[in-house]
């Protein structure tokens, strides 16, 4: 059974287990790749391979092109050996995602919440969700390796808390003790990390992005920011991917709910820009009453030019801040995520934009829309959580 390998922790066990991960990593490989990174005699690596194939881990992925001598034999891992489930929880939805070992799409239920959503209410139909797709797909729990979640921040990753996230629908969303809830009901690992965290994890990962740094950008209801080293998160205390959003891009500018003047956030988020339209058209009504993205794209629909010009305005705000962020960090990807990113696409042109004009170094970093889209904050989650696997100590 895959999970017992995984979980064991010898050092007898620990080169396959690197063996294996490499395959998965790189979707498939053949042996003479992993005779010039792993420096194992030959006859060792051969009978590593046999035994990951006749247990059903890996199988026989056909021949590739001969290069003067016999084609080479390519292995990938089977699919359905194991299978893991990625949680993406944001302010606006719950999404919940079961894939196999590759991390194909098996199962998805999303909850969108509402002002009622409370912790109390939604986390029961959370369990109940998880178990729906655990039955349909008759999933026993030996062969669950384990539940991955990506949420907004803060978090006490650690101790797998949600903090006090804001913007949320419902209240009571203060020192939720996901992970231990969780635990109760699925005897499973479980991982908590940022939802920004965790779509970088997937893009670098499915897209097989080995020798890159990625900076994952989410803007909506708050800025999230993400990022990742060669595989490796650089994660921020307590982590608040959110703590982008509060980056100050004019010292004398608006008014933040963090205190300060000029944040980011306070020019790029849906409730900002639909307050920014409100004061601009000198109207007010009760903005918790409406849908501040479902009026904002609706109105650009509409053709409405104040909103498309204050729109544009703040996907200048929001360029400037990532481009900030790149000439720090130095990624060589960027990607875009976010409602205003897919659906028009003068925002996402003029954030692109206004990131090459504003960054050091110009040709080396490559900005495009996230290659996974909404699924990405889940599955992400889900990779993680499998790669916890390879960090367990004895």
């Amino acid at each position: 059974m895959l999970k017992e390998f995984l979980l064991d922790t010898s050092e007898k066990n620990n080169i396959k287990k690197q063996i294996y991960k490499y395959i998965h990593l790189h979707k498939r490989a053949s042996k003479n790749e992993m005779l010039q990174v792993f420096h194992l005699p030959q006859t060792t690596l051969t009978r590593i391979i046999y035994e990951l194939h006749d247990k059903g881990y890996i199988y026989n992925d056909g021949k590739g092109e001969p290069t003067g001598g016999r084609p080479p034999t390519y292995y990938a891992v089977l699919p359905d050996a194991a299978y893991v489930i990625g949680i993406d929880i944001s302010r606006t939805h719950v999404t919940c995602i079961l894939t196999n070992i590759a991390f194909e799409e098996l199962g998805k239920i999303q909850t969108k919440l509402e002002t009622t959503d409370t912790p109390d209410r939604l986390v029961p139909k959370l369990i109940s969700d998880l178990r729906k797709l655990l039955e349909l797909h008759k999933i026993e729990e030996e062969y669950l390796l384990g539940i991955g979640i990506g949420s907004v921040g803060p978090l006490d990753r650690e101790k797998g808390i949600i903090l006090n996230p804001d913007s949320f629908a419902a209240s009571a969303w203060n020192n939720v003790r996901i992970v231990d809830i969780l635990k109760q009901e699925f005897p499973v690992p479980i991982t908590l990390n940022n939802g920004a965290n965790t779509a970088a994890y997937a893009e670098y990962y499915l897209n097989s992005l080995l020798d890159d740094s990625i900076l994952y950008c989410i803007n909506g209801y708050g800025v999230r920011t993400g990022f990742l080293e060669r595989g490796i998160i650089g994660n921020n205390h307590e982590g608040d991917s959110s703590a982008a959003g509060h980056i100050v891009i004019d010292i004398n500018g608006r008014q933040c709910i963090c205190g300060k003047k000029g944040c980011l956030a306070t020019y790029t988020t849906y409730e900002a820009l639909l307050e920014k339209i409100m004061e601009k058209k000198e109207v007010s009504f009760p903005k918790k009453e409406i849908n501040a993205f479902e009026y904002i794209i609706e109105a650009i629909e509409k053709n409405d030019p104040l909103v498309k010009e204050l729109v544009l305005e703040s996907a200048y705000y929001y360029g400037i801040g990532i481009s900030n962020m790149v000439n720090i960090l130095h990624p060589t990807k960027v990607f875009l995520h976010g409602k205003l990113i897919y659906q028009y696409p003068s925002y996402y042109q003029e954030v692109v934009k206004t990131i090459k004009n504003n960054v050091y170094q110009k040709d080396t970093i490559i900005i495009q829309k996230s290659t996974i889209g909404e699924k990405s904050v889940a599955l992400g989650g889900a990779i993680e959580l499998y790669n916890t696997y390879f960090n367990m100590q004895n």
